[in-house]
């Protein structure tokens, strides 16, 4: 293909870049996104979802900074002087930022201090780690993708981060990247550089495409561990630097998803995690296996983006400061800082005494909402506490939809749950409605499968296997259990030998309410001869337990993206992969070729068919308990401003608040 290299080709550039400001026509994937926004809003509408934008964010006043330069057409310059558009016949895909920060008249030297009750990370690297609370309360934070989406506006169109241009062929087979100049890797701040031992990486690290290959060829190597990321890239073809700052990308053929995950790619910075502790490169023979126990992955996180992680204290707390050097624009809040616990029953008596301004991502407890603030709202205010904070509007709670479902997960490969009428007795022998209504605070409802009822995925022919303990008896009867020995508990001959009903549950160590469902389960399940045992590890070690398989049933949820692809977490071969996400083994070839088909299908109408189909193969096996789609209480001190909640994983972005000076 020629460069261009008239005149004209060189205003026209010069042009584009000077008129950033313009969104520019964004290429939809299909009409079926455009539903899933609308239903999305109206389900907002009912309180039911992500999306609670208060009336401050419409007053931002973020478009022009201080000397009357547009912050969009700002951020577009910086770095992005292009000097050869390798295909000027294709537009830019990249349009402009929606929203903007810190709104006018924000306070720029704030600290949030948020909780963390989840007990020290098992580890910070994001290419192995699948855990929400490194996604979104670190990398978030600490680093960039490609591009992303505009989550407060329209979450259909994309804007720049690390890359300023993206050109995509008409077949979306071809994409080429061009990035953005003079973006610096954070320092890494777990170790000391100044010191001998660690000389070898007391220098500046640009951002290069030679980071992105890395990534990628770290990504897609079949040694690392990293399952519930890899199944995405699976038709991805080729990746190459036509120059330090030009990428190519190819994909085998047109993948629905291909777009989020092109844009959505992640660089790794090569001059860490290709090194071992002495400033050794890895060989390119095993150093898949060599990242899987990087020596930095439980130390912290190198990133590009606008706050680094300064500090990691071991039981003590996880520090992000604004990164001042960030080239793009600069949060408000200047440091956030996590005080790490394990008891998330001291998040209020925290928030109480000031220690929080803000509750861990997961929100509130039910049971601490209804304690704090429900039972008081149908009573006469001058009956309520004088000195409560959560009343006295010193302390502030909005409820937010979690974009997500919880679940009771089976592992279909023990000898206990092998027979799908033995899992389906296991949902009807859950009172879902008595404990979303009694331990949950009424803060969801009852799920019905893996996708939203919003999106219309779900099959409305589906049985909603209400409450129902004797016709569990009769299903697990029919499953060959009975009390042979008059013990009263259920058993059964099993590959040679006689087993007891008995398992038991892994439930969230730090979730009361959680542990609450299972009492309740477990009282339930020994009225139909079924021991249930309750266990709540650390999440990390709940996690480590998950990965290995170690289970027979534990209590989980999943946060769902703009798009649906249910592959990572149910197609067969996630079972079989380090760190998948089809940790219960189901199992399906009519599901497989559907997910497998899907991923190459635009038509609105045949996606809902196939989603469909998919929901009732799932449902009529049950791998998991299908439990409830929650809603997050996030309380936070009155002294956070401009609390507002984007589309898309409302509670990950902070980026418009501010924190008022003390």
């Amino acid at each position: 293909m020629k460069q261009p290299g008239s005149a004209r080709a060189l205003q026209t550039i010069l042009t584009a870049l000077a008129v950033a400001l313009l969104t520019l026509g964004v290429i939809q994937l299909n009409a079926i996104e455009k539903r899933v926004s609308t239903q999305e809003q109206q389900i907002r509408a009912l309180g039911e979802s992500s999306e609670r934008m208060v009336g401050a964010l419409g007053r931002m006043k973020g478009g022009v900074s201080s000397s009357g330069e547009s912050k969009t057409t700002a951020r577009a310059q910086s770095g992005c002087e292009i000097q050869t558009i390798r295909h000027p016949e294709l537009k830019d895909f990249l349009g402009a930022q929606d929203i903007h920060w810190p709104p006018e008249g924000a306070n720029t030297e704030g600290v949030l201090t948020k909780g963390w009750s989840t007990g020290d990370p098992k580890g910070f690297n994001a290419f192995l780690e699948n855990g929400a609370d490194i996604g979104e309360d670190i990398v978030n934070y600490t680093d960039l993708g490609l591009a992303s989406r505009n989550k407060w506006t329209n979450p259909d169109t994309w804007y720049g981060d690390l890359a300023c241009r993206v050109e995509i062929t008409d077949d979306y087979k071809e994409y080429t990247i061009y990035l953005r100049r003079g973006v610096m890797w954070h320092v890494p701040a777990a170790v000391d550089v100044k010191t001998p031992k660690y000389a070898w990486l007391d220098k500046p690290h640009e951002f290069t495409a030679d980071d992105l290959i890395f990534g990628l060829d770290i990504l897609m190597n079949p040694q690392v561990e990293n399952g519930s990321t890899k199944n995405y890239y699976q038709e991805l073809e080729s990746w190459k630097a036509l120059d330090p700052y030009t990428v190519q990308i190819r994909w085998k053929k047109k993948v629905y998803l291909g777009l989020g995950a092109t844009l959505g790619m992640a660089p790794l910075p090569k001059f860490l995690f290709g090194y071992d502790e002495q400033g050794k490169a890895f060989p390119k023979e095993t150093i898949g296996l060599r990242f899987n126990q990087h020596w930095y992955n439980g130390k912290g996180y190198v990133g590009t983006g606008p706050y680094r992680l300064s500090e990691y204290v071991p039981g003590v707390r996880i520090v992000l400061e604004r990164n001042d050097d960030f080239f793009g624009e600069k949060p408000a809040i200047k440091r956030i800082v996590y005080p790490i616990y394990t008891d998330p029953t001291t998040t209020v008596l925290k928030m109480k005494a000031g220690e929080l301004q803000m509750v861990p991502s997961r929100g509130l407890s039910p049971g601490q909402y209804r304690e704090e603030v429900l039972r008081y709202l149908d009573k006469p205010k001058d009956t309520w506490p004088k000195n409560s904070p959560f009343l006295d509007g010193t302390i502030k709670c909005n409820v937010v939809g979690s974009g997500g479902f919880r679940y009771l997960g089976w592992n279909m490969s023990h000898p206990l749950f092998r027979d799908a009428k033995v899992r389906t007795a296991m949902t009807l022998a859950l009172n879902r409605k008595q404990i979303i209504a009694n331990v949950f605070a009424g803060l969801g409802e009852i799920a019905m499968g893996p996708f939203l009822p919003a999106t219309g995925y779900l099959d409305p022919t589906v049985d909603p296997l209400d409450f129902d303990l004797g016709r569990a008896s009769r299903l697990l009867s029919e499953a060959g259990w009975v009390d042979s020995d008059k013990d009263g508990l259920l058993d059964k001959v099993i590959d040679g030998k006689k087993m007891p009903f008995e398992f038991t549950l892994l439930v969230y160590g730090n979730r009361p309410e959680y542990k609450g469902l299972a009492s309740i389960f477990k009282e339930d399940l020994l009225k139909i001869g079924i021991k249930l045992n309750i266990a709540a590890p650390e999440w990390s070690l709940m996690q480590k337990r998950m990965e290995e398989k170690n289970f027979e049933a534990y209590t989980g949820g999943w946060g769902l993206a703009w798009e649906t692809d249910p592959y990572q977490i149910w197609h067969s071969s996630q079972a079989d992969i380090p760190k998948g996400s089809n940790v219960v083994s189901f199992r399906s070839k009519e599901a497989d070729s559907l997910m497998e088909r899907l991923r190459e299908t635009f038509d609105p109408k045949e996606r809902q068919t196939m989603l469909r189909r998919i929901h009732r193969l799932i449902y009529d096996e049950q791998p998991y308990t299908f439990f409830m789609t929650d809603k997050t209480v996030v309380c936070t001190h009155k002294d956070v401003q401009n609390v507002s909640f984007a589309k898309v994983r409302p509670i990950a972005d902070l980026f418009p608040w501010w924190v008022a000076a003390n």
